[in-house]
Order: structure tokens, then sequence, then C-alpha cells
């Protein structure tokens, strides 16, 4: 009784551990089946799938881009290195066309096709795509670089200086400083077919070598101008050789109609200005038009400005700058005094040699 007994618990210990081996087994198989779906998957995304593509370009592939493109084969190596990176970017251009890239540099375009969708364990839905066309970028060479800076700054790459500039554009927003050669321009300068990582020196007018960021290999800051609190700051960057306070003194005399001179001080005014720009127009209207004889009647206190700060100056160039004024004039209007307050900004550039007056526009107050 007691034998028949041990070996009904001899075969159930044994069919228990059986049951739980075939069931691990089982378990491991679903795991694997589920791991291998996954990876699947996952390798069939778009950019894995082309990543995975331009990782494995054979070095013959690679040997023909260079050859179709005249280029030297013995950038293999280094083109070898780039296409096997893990970083690389992938951009959808159109249909199922892609783009990749280094940084900002475009490596290759890829034409592609879908020729299946597979659902596995009804969650998990990818399309099988194929390669239909690789078109290597190539045009502007392996290694090459942007660089976006003002007209009147030097590019060197390893210490040689690059002559010329492929793109010249006006500095947004300033397009009244560009009346003759004085403003700088934005230049982009490409620099193409290099054979190898490169360092790029920048130098402003006056030969300094300038900060300037660099991202995916673009070179450009946001705001290239030198700038200064104070007058006396900027002079060690600019040969400011006239009275910029007189300048704006005058001006703001010449709209209350207190500048001495013929036409109401128009004459006087011009001076400071260059005929044609609209600089000189607007001021010729207002000296000429009916406006400026309804200039309320009043007299100029002692001192005229109790207020006066010339500051904030922007520096374009060793021809161009500007700067901020804020005067409070003293107006005695009916036996009262009266502020009337002037906070501009005034840009000035060189015109055969003399500094000239070219925009002056309002500081809103906060």
């Amino acid at each position: 009784m007691k034998s028949s007994k041990r070996k009904r618990e001899k075969r159930f210990k044994k069919s228990l551990i059986i049951y739980s081996i075939v069931l691990a087994i089982l378990s491991l198989i679903f795991l694997i089946y589920i791991f291998i779906t996954l990876l699947s998957y996952e390798n069939h995304q778009v950019d894995n799938f082309l990543l995975k593509t331009v990782n494995e370009l054979s070095e013959d592939d690679l040997k023909t881009y260079l050859n179709d493109n005249n280029l030297s084969t013995d950038l293999l190596s280094k083109y070898k290195t780039i296409t096997e990176q893990k970083d690389l970017t992938i951009k959808h251009l159109e249909d199922e066309t892609y783009e990749v890239y280094n940084g900002n540099r475009l490596l290759f375009t890829i034409d592609t096709k879908i020729t299946d969708s597979k659902t596995k364990l009804g969650l998990f839905t990818y399309q099988i795509r194929e390669i239909t066309k690789i078109t290597p970028n190539l045009n502007r060479g392996l290694f090459y670089y942007d660089v976006l800076v003002p007209s009147n700054f030097e590019v060197y790459v390893d210490s040689q200086k690059i002559e010329e500039y492929s793109e010249s554009t006006e500095f947004l927003d300033l397009d009244f400083m560009y009346y003759n050669e004085s403003m700088p321009t934005l230049v982009k300068y490409e620099i193409n077919n290099l054979d190898s990582e490169k360092e790029i020196t920048i130098k402003d007018y006056n030969g300094n070598v300038v900060d300037v960021n660099e991202e995916n290999f673009v070179y450009q800051n946001k705001d290239y101008f030198i700038k200064t609190s104070t007058l006396e700051e900027a002079k060690n960057y600019i040969n400011i050789d006239f009275d910029v306070m007189k300048v704006a003194e005058d001006w703001h005399l010449f709209l209350t109609k207190d500048l001495s001179g013929e036409r109401y001080g128009f004459y006087n005014i011009a001076n400071y200005l260059i005929e044609g720009t609209n600089m000189y127009q607007m001021a010729y209207n207002w000296a000429h038009n009916v406006d400026i004889t309804f200039t309320s009647k009043h007299t100029l206190g002692n001192p005229i400005w109790p207020v006066e700060r010339l500051e904030n100056f922007v520096i374009f160039g060793p021809d161009a700058f500007a700067c901020e004024v804020y005067l409070e004039k003293d107006m005695i209007v009916a036996g009262k005094h009266q502020t009337d307050i002037m906070h501009d900004k005034l840009y000035f550039i060189k015109d055969n040699g003399n500094w000239k007056l070219i925009n002056i526009q309002a500081i809103e107050e906060n």
C-alpha cells in the first residue's frame, strides 16, 4: 500500500518536472519570438532601415561615389568613417524619398519603395522597404563649411585667407544704411572640397580674432556688431571725430523751429545730411511745408537741456555706427516750463570721408 503511494508520488513529481520544463521551453520560445518580432519591427522603422543601409555601404560602393564625383579615393577611409556613424539624421523629403545628414552636411538622397506590410502579434504593423536608388551628395566635396559674417570680416582656413564669398545680403531692418559702401553686408562663404576637417578662423575689420558659433559645420552668430555703453569706449574701435551730441541737439532745435539760420535752420541741419536720402527729404519737407509754422510760441530755458545722455553705441564697421540719444529740452510756453523729450537712435555713415546722419528712429518707452 505504502509502496503504491510512493510510486504515484514519484510519477507525479516526474510529470510536474516534465511539465515545468516544457512550460519553460515554450515560454522561452515565446519570449524569443517576441524579441525577434520587436527587433524586426525596430529594424524596419524607416530611420533605422536607412541608417543601417548607410552604415553598411561597402568600400566598393563608396569608391564608386568618389570616382563618379571626381574625388580622390584617398578619401575612402574618411568617407567610410563618416557613413558608419550612428548619429546620422534622417529627413523625409517627399513620398518615399529621404535625405541622410551628417550635421548640416547632406550625405545621401535615398529613394525607397514599399514592397509589403506585416502585422505581428496583432499589434506591431510595419512596412517592408527596398532601396531603389542612392544618390551621394558630393558636389561640394566630402568636407565643407558655410561661414556667415559681415563683409568687412576675414575668413581663414588653416591660416589661408579665403578671398571670395558666394552670397551677399543686407542686414535685416538696416536697409536705409546702404546708401553707399560704408555699411557691411552679411556674406556667406562656401568653403568646399576640403580633404579633412579644418580650423576656421574669423577676424573682424580691426584684425581681431572673433569667437563665432559653430554648429553642424556652419559658422554664424546672431549679432556680429561691437556694442559699447559710452562714446569713450566706442572710440577704441572706430574714429568718431565729430560732435555727435551737437548733431542731436541741432536736430532737436530744428524740430521746434529753434535752430538758427535760413529756412528755419534747414541749411544748417542739411550739413549733417546726404542730399537725395530719405533723411534729407524729411528735413526739407519739414522746413518748407506749412506745418512748421504751427509750432507753439515758446522760449527756451537755461540750460536748454537739463538732461542729456549719449549711450549704447553699435559699431557696424569703421564707417558706420549707431547710438542712442536722450535729451530733455526745457521749453517755456505761456510762462510755464514744459519738457520736450527726444529719445532716438541715430544712425551714421561716412560719405566722401565725412560722417553723415542717415536715419533717426524713435525709441519706444517701456
